[in-house]
């Protein structure tokens, strides 16, 4: 075995049995300590594969565009059974704190709302989106 000397303190010494070999039993650090369990086999080929940065970025893409085609498809069922904006014209009232998408709401409620208030603000001339208690308008039909 070798030997190295450390000086402690001036005029003293001491030494340290430096190990090498196989009677080494000190792991590096960072290293993980071996399996010592009977019928453990402990094998790099046991470890899960990692993706590379770029496979993941691939799979990351790919998976948000199937979610946005999902949600797409779901916005386009769900205006399936709406109807067009009626053609004819007629002629109401705005009730006491109705807004524009209430009225157009409550005059077709089949009927895609942004759809019928552009509609509204067109037969009105409206310069502005707001109503006025028992003011006349004309609304699809």
């Amino acid at each position: 075995m070798a030997t190295q000397e450390l000086l402690i303190r001036p005029g003293t010494r001491r030494t340290r049995v430096l190990r090498t070999g196989a009677g080494d039993f000190r792991r590096p650090p960072g290293r993980p300590r071996p399996v010592t369990a009977p019928g453990v086999a402990a094998s790099a080929a046991c470890a899960p594969e990692r993706l590379s940065g770029g496979l993941q970025l691939a799979l990351v893409g790919v998976l948000t565009f199937v979610a946005c085609l999902g949600l797409a498809a779901v916005n386009g069922l769900s205006s399936v059974g709406s109807q067009p904006v009626p053609s004819g014209v007629a002629t109401v009232q705005a009730q006491t704190g109705e807004t524009l998408p209430e009225l157009a709401h409550r005059i077709a409620p089949n009927s895609p709302v942004d759809d019928v208030v552009d509609r509204i603000v067109t037969l009105n001339r409206l310069a502005d989106r707001t109503l006025h208690a028992g003011q006349p308008l004309q609304v699809p039909a």
